[in-house]
Formats: structure tokens, C-alpha cells, sequence
């Protein structure tokens, strides 16, 4: 089914004859009626600037605030005409948006700026969406020419929107200086042919995203499907229907010549959108369809899938800054992988040019036959790439890792069935664990399969309110797995779930509504079976911290959050002043938020002894937390019938780490917040808050009598390149855990203790109390299916 939509439009394409003369007016004695003004934005950006993306912002998308209908149609021979005049003031440049209702067909529209020079044109077509953004124009106003061959209904064509231009890309050149034009000789005439000939391949798009315009670079590329136009660019600049449907494409833009950087005459704009086929944000590659054919003389380019090898020379054609079309050159080096891609990437040093925000989106050619051929889509640059540093590194999308994702969509046939959709429109079954299509609780899928090589399998799912998903695979298959929203776009992407083995997986915390997990190989070759998890928890945020009252200093609680269960290690004093641990093991959530348990007092061996025995317990309490914010809480506890009530707050001695969720083992964390123990020793364990390189740790224990004891080591200092955190832990005595006012603790140094962590679950515990020493071996402790994760 695929190909055969795809080869019927790349019949229609090849068949396509403009129907009128796109340079001139139709009825250009009719005059045209203002139907938006916008005056000049109270604070309006004078240019372009670089979003948090790295995409190049060009303009805001400014909402008309009130309906301007197109109505005033006029018969001419043929059909009706209407002529409308949008404004908007200190404008470099214009783009409207048309909502389109209910029209009687494809309409024709012309555009021109207010400078009365070019006249650019396209079709309206409500087949492809209710929404289409004319051509860009130069200036503050742009005339609309729209005809139709049937009278149109009232509300059929209004204005919704004016893309604003802080730029002009008329304007003199913005790229750096150190870019290079393609007017301009490399010396190797040889080269100076080959890139006469690619930069007929690349465009510069206009595109809007949110509530802004951009620019990225793109390439028509060559396919067994010719001739039909597909486009490839970066995911980070198209990854949905809503942002392709709004392209607009210039061609040849280049400068006059070497010496002069003003923009050649004969570029051509090619505005009506295009069609997203396919997009990977692991790969950061998108496939578009163009709606309409290519100018004449543009030239598709050759693409070649096959890996590209460290030390090859490599050519870009873009347009950096969103100027005219720029040259470099360079070497591929090692293969890098950025901080959110799963994927390595192809990363480049540049000897001549460089890259920049407009690039973005460009191809790695190479050369091969006596051609350039595309291998990659540039993805991203080193933040300081300059002129002065211009050999730093660049990051291109591998295409061989995104050709078999996209080769069924470009003329290539699936071998075999495929037991899963590749991209959200081909998902039909829905993951559901109850009538309601809701994810509740946890859903086991097993035998899935990556089919073929590139292929994606997509899981639709719904969550009934905010619910933390976990989504996981099991198998011996290396899966990548991707979360995305209802409309495609990725929300987060993970190649191992926390954890050195193949297997992925992601926890996050989601609103309501429809979600996709998408699982592929790591190889973009590798087939084979897999089981995918899903699970949906409705849990609070994530409590686990060391809690305090500020003004009583000397006693704290220490909270580790797992799932709907809370395990709270109260460290205060006995009526004596002794110290004394008491602890509530289970404090369940209950309807009103709180976390209400049975507090417990226990008895146990001697802190050393070896081998460890049994604990008496003793409930001496309830214990119940509840928290008006993520930062504050209330805690109410009776101890030996006698309540206390203290407003907390997490104790702050660095900046505090981000306490996440997770359904995963943790082996390759680097921050340790959480509650320790050894398994084969219950009834002790460590609390440890991590703050920067900092560990606070509280050690409940036993002391010589088998009474409990606690020690603190309030500043474990991270020895510098290691996974060890060391310092002294004091013992203390303090006024009963009821005292009002709160007096004075008095601390005494008692020994010293040691973390050394193995990995993010494991590790060796060794102190010293009074001159003896115990090493015991620890890990997490978990008592829930969703853990802890916290991040520095």
C-alpha cells in the first residue's frame, strides 16, 4: 500500500503543468482589501536568534485577533477572484496563515511583498489539511491573489495567523566569514564541478514550529521511486505533520557571485508544504515528500548507505545563518553519540568552512564516481565552533543506520510480514489492560519482533490521568526505545535501561492521553524477538531525602520513596537524652496523600557482631507524613503515647539532586541518595543523602547492649576521580525527642567511615566506632517495583 501511494503521486508530480502563469496577476485592476493590520510588536527582536535546539529562529508566528474572512469575490473569465492585503508592521518579511473551510476545490494563490517586486505562487488544497501558510514575501505587507474556477462559501478562506520576519534573507550576508560560497573556486576543479552540481540539491526551508519560524538546510535526494521529489533533513527541524505541512523551499539560492554576497536573481521558492513519510529522532534524520514538483533544474542526489569510515574526506553544502549556499570540507573522525540520541553519530572536523545555526538539517557528501553522494544529515556542532575554531567537532545522523528505516517508504520492498506499525498512522491495535483502552497496571507483550532490518515497531497506549509509565524490553535483541506523544514527537529516547546489557527501557512521568513506545535495533541491520513491559504507576513526586527541621538542629528523618510506600528512619532522642532510631517500614499512601504506618523501636546484636542475629522488634507508635510540596512536609508520630508534631524540609548542604523514578536496576548511577543495607543482615541499614560530591550518611544500629544507636557522617568527601566518599562520623546526645523549646545537641567524634561504591547498586561500607572496625558489603534496599533515581 505503500508504494503504490507513493508511485501514484509520483505520477501526479510528473504530470504536473502549471495552469496559469505563476509570475503575473490575474486581475491585478482589482483592488485589494486590507484585512489585517498588525501593528509593530511592543518588543520586536531586531534578528534572528538560536533556540535551545540549535535551530535558527527567524520570525513569530502573531495570532489575528479577530476573523478576517476572505469574502469579496469578483467574477473574472474563468472563475472569481479575491485580492486581500495583510500587514504587519516593522515586518522583514511575511508569511499568513490561510484556515481553510469549506472551499469548492484546489484554489490558486499568488503572492507579493509590499516592494511590488517578485509574485510567488501555489495551490491551495484542502485535501492536505485545513490550514496552509502562503509563500514568504520581503516586507511588512504582503498582497494575496486567490482565484477559484466555482464560487467560494462564506468562510471559506480566512486569515489566522502572520509569520513575522525579524529577518530578511535578502539582507546582506550573515553567515561567517570564514563560510564559503558555492560561487566561490575551491582551486580543485574537479571539486568546483562537483558542488556546481550538488548545490542544485540543496535547499534552504522555511518551516514554523510552535509559535516561531526557522530555517534549516534540506536535499532532494534520489530514490527507485523517481520522480518523486523526497526531501531529507533533520529531525530537530521537521518531526511532524503540523511543521512539514508549512514548509517553503528556496532553490538555487545563492549569491551573484564569488565577490558579491548579494542573492542571485533566479532562485525560486516552492511554497504549499510537504509530506512527512518518515522521521527518526534517534537517527535525527526526517524524509519528506515535496507537494509539488521540483523547479526545473533542480538535480536529485545520489545517496549510498554504506558505513563511512574514520579518516574520510567529506564535503557539506548548506546555508549556515540561512544565507546563500556555503561549501566546507573536512575529515570524519571518531564516532561520537550526543547526550539524548541513543545512536552514534558521524563526527567531523572541518578544514575548510564551517557549519552554523541554518545548517542544520545539510548533508555529508562524499565523493564516489565522479559525484558527491549524500551519507549523513548534520545534526549538530560543537557550541564554540567558529572561525577561530572552526576543526571542532560536527555530529551527522548516520544514513546507513536511517536508510533501512526509511528504504520501504522510498521504493525499497518489505520482505515477510511486519507485526507492528512503523510510524503512528499505522498503528491499529492499542496495548490495553483494561475495556477502557487505559494502561493500568503492568502489560507483558511477548515474542515481538524487529522483522527486517530498519524496522520500528510502534505501541500505542492511554493513561487515564498523571501516571508515571515505565516502559521496558526483555530479550537478547540490543533494542533502542523511544517514548512519543500523540502527535510523534519524541519525548525521550534510551538505548540501555540504566544498566550495561541490551535490553532498553525509560520511566517518566506523563499526563493524561494517548502515548507510543517505539523499539528498534541498536543494529541497523539486526533482526530478531524481543518482549516489551509496560506499566503505569500514580504516584506523587519522589520523597526521598534527608528531612529536618532548620531551627532543631541535631535530629532528622530519613525518607526513601519506592512506589506508593514509604520506609521513614526517625533519628532523635530518648527522654534521657541517649540516642534512639525509631522506624515506620511501611507507610502506605492513603486517600488524602499522606503516608500513615505502624512506627517500630527495635533491638538487635551488637553493631560488629559476626554473625548476625535476629532483631526484637517493638511497635511503640503510628507515623504519618504529609506533604503540602515537593520541598515541605508535615510529620505527626507518637512515640510511647506521646505525639509530636514537626513541619520539615529537605536539608540543603548543596545543591539538592533531582529524585526521579525508575523501574530499572540502577548499576550505572552516579548519585547514591537512597537507603543500604545488606540483605543477609536485616535490621540495619545506612541512610545516605548525595549532594554534589557530598554524602551525608546516618548508620542506625546496635550499640555493646543491643540498644539502638546512630552514628552521622555529615561530610563524606568524594575522593577526586573515584566512586569513594570518606569522613568522620561523631555520635550524639541531645534533648528528648518531645523537648519544646528545642536545646542544644552535644556531638563526639566517634571513628570513621568509608563508601566504596562498585557500581550504582553496590558497594563496601567500612567504619570504625571506638577503635573497631566492621566492613560490611551493601546495596539499595528496594521494596517496590518503582525505585528511586536520583541525578546530581
Amino acid at each position: 500500500m505503500i508504494l503504490k501511494h507513493l508511485a501514484l503521486t509520483a505520477a501526479a508530480l510528473a504530470a504536473t503543468v502549471p495552469a496559469f502563469s505563476q509570475d503575473v496577476f490575474r486581475a491585478p485592476k482589482i483592488a485589494p482589501v486590507e484585512v489585517v493590520r498588525l501593528e509593530a510588536p511592543a518588543q520586536k527582536s531586531a534578528t534572528a536568534t538560536v533556540d535551545a535546539s540549535g535551530l535558527l529562529r527567524v520570525g513569530d508566528v502573531r495570532a489575528v485577533p479577530k476573523s478576517a474572512v476572505v469574502a469579496a469575490w469578483t467574477p473574472v473569465a474563468g472563475g472569481y477572484v479575491a485580492r486581500v492585503s495583510v500587514v504587519s508592521e516593522s515586518a522583514q518579511g511575511i508569511r499568513a496563515r490561510l484556515d481553510l473551510g469549506a472551499m469548492p476545490g484546489s484554489m490558486q494563490l499568488r503572492a507579493q511583498g509590499g516592494d511590488g517586486a517578485r509574485i510567488e505562487a501555489m495551490t491551495l488544497d484542502p485535501a492536505l489539511g485545513p490550514e496552509a501558510w502562503t509563500p514568504w514575501t520581503e516586507g511588512e505587507e504582503q498582497l494575496i491573489e486567490l482565484f477559484s474556477t466555482v464560487l467560494p462559501s462564506d468562510n471559506a478562506v480566512r486569515v489566522g495567523a502572520v509569520l513575522h520576519f525579524v529577518d530578511s534573507p535578502m539582507a546582506k550576508a550573515a553567515a561567517a566569514s570564514c563560510t564559503l560560497s558555492t560561487t566561490c573556486s575551491s582551486d580543485d576543479p574537479t571539486l568546483d564541478a562537483l558542488i556546481a552540481e550538488r548545490k542544485k540539491s540543496v535547499m534552504r526551508i522555511t518551516f514554523v514550529r510552535g509559535g516561531s519560524g526557522f530555517v534549516c538546510s534540506a536535499t532532494l535526494i534520489d530514490t527507485p521511486l523517481r520522480p518523486a521529489p523526497f526531501v531529507l533533513t533533520a529531525n530537530h527541524c521537521i518531526d511532524d505533520a503540523a511543521s512539514s505541512n508549512t514548509v517553503s523551499s528556496f532553490w538555487f539560492y545563492e549569491a551573484t557571485a564569488c565577490a558579491d554576497p548579494a542573492v542571485a536573481p533566479g532562485f525560486v521558492q516552492r511554497a504549499g508544504g510537504m509530506q512527512l513519510v518518515f522521521t527518526s529522532y534517534n537517527i535525527d534524520s526526517t524524509l519528506l515528500l515535496m507537494g509539488t514538483a521540483p523547479p526545473a533544474g533542480a538535480i536529485r542526489s545520489p545517496i549510498d548507505s554504506a558505513r563511512v569510515g574514520q579518516g574520510t574526506a567529506m564535503v557539506s553544502i548548506s546555508h549556515p545563518r540561512g544565507d546563500t549556499s556555503r561549501w566546507g570540507t573536512g575529515v570524519t573522525g571518531q564516532d561520537f553519540r550526543d547526550n539524548e540520541r541513543p545512536y552514534d553519530m558521524y563526527s567531523v572536523n572541518f578544514g575548510r568552512g564551517i557549519i552554523e545555526p541554518g545548517s542544520s538539517g545539510s548533508g555529508l557528501f562524499t565523493i564516489a564516481g565522479g559525484r558527491l553522494e549524500l551519507r549523513g544529515i548534520l545534526s549538530q556542532g560543537a557550541l564554540d565552533l567558529s572561525c577561530t575554531q572552526p576543526s571542532l567537532f560536527t555530529l551527522y545522523g548516520r544514513l546507513e543506520a536511517f536508510f533501512p528505516q526509511m528504504a520501504p517508504y522510498i521504493g525499497f520492498p518489505v520482505v515477510g510480514a511486519d507485526d507492528a506499525g512503523n510510524r503512528p498512522q499505522e498503528v491499529t491495535a492499542t496495548v490495553s489492560a483494561s475495556p477502557i483502552d487505559t494502561l493500568a497496571g503492568e502489560v507483558v507483550l511477548t515474542n515481538r519482533r524487529i522483522d527486517y532490518a530498519g524496522d520500528v515497531d510502534l505501541f500505542k497506549f492511554t493513561v487515564a490521568g498523571r501516571s508515571v509509565v515505565s516502559a521496558y524490553t526483555q530479550g537478547a535483541q540490543d533494542t533502542v526505545g523511544t517514548l512519543y506523544d500523540a502527535q510523534g514527537h519524541a519525548l525521550e529516547s534510551v538505548d540501555d535501561a540504566q544498566r550495561e546489557d541490551t535490553n532498553t527501557g525509560l520511566t517518566r512521568e506523563l499526563e493524561a492521553g494517548t502515548y507510543f513506545f517505539g523499539v528498534s535495533h541498536w543494529n541497523p541491520q539486526g533482526i530478531g524477538t524481543y518482549d516489551v513491559h509496560l506499566r503505569a504507576d500514580h504516584v506523587d513526586d519522589n520523597y526521598t531525602s534527608l528531612w529536618w527541621d532548620a531551627a532543631e538542629s541535631g535530629w532528622g528523618i530519613n525518607i526513601n520513596h519506592q512506589g506508593n510506600i514509604v520506609f521513614a528512619t526517625l533519628f532523635t532522642y530518648n527522654p534521657n537524652g541517649t540516642p534512639v532510631w525509631l522506624v515506620m517500614s511501611e507507610g502506605r499512601r492513603q486517600v488524602d496523600g499522606s503516608y500513615l504506618g505502624a512506627l517500630f523501636r527495635t533491638t538487635g546484636p551488637a553493631f560488629n557482631a559476626n554473625p548476625w542475629r535476629a532483631v526484637s522488634v517493638q511497635q511503640v507508635g503510628t507515623m504519618r507524613l504529609s506533604f503540602p510540596s515537593a520541598q515541605a512536609g508535615v510529620l505527626t508520630y507518637t512515640f510511647n503515647n506521646v505525639q509530636v508534631v514537626k513541619n520539615i524540609t529537605r536539608q540543603e548542604f548543596k545543591p539538592l539532586p533531582e529524585c526521579k523514578w525508575s523501574a530499572y536496576d540502577r548499576s550505572w548511577a552516579t548519585n547514591f541518595q537512597d537507603l543500604w543495607w545488606n540483605p543477609a543482615e536485616s535490621g540495619w541499614g545506612v541512610n545516605v543523602a548525595h549532594q554534589e560530591d557530598t554524602l551525608f550518611a546516618t548508620l542506625f544500629t546496635y550499640n555493646a547492649q543491643g540498644q539502638p544507636m546512630w552514628l552521622v557522617m555529615p561530610d563524606g568527601a568524594r575522593t577526586p576521580g573515584s566512586r569513594t566518599y570518606g569522613g568522620p562520623i561523631y555520635r550524639t546526645t541531645g534533648p528528648a525527642f518531645n523537648a519544646a523549646p528545642w536545646t542544644p545537641i552535644n556531638a563526639t567524634a566517634a571513628g570513621t567511615m568509608t563508601f566504596n561504591f562498585t557500581d550504582g547498586n553496590a558497594g563496601t561500607l567500612t567504619y570504625s566506632v571506638d577503635g573497631v572496625q566492621v566492613t560490611k558489603q551493601i546495596q539499595r534496599q528496594v521494596f517496590q517495583a518503582l525505585k528511586t533515581q536520583c541525578e546530581s
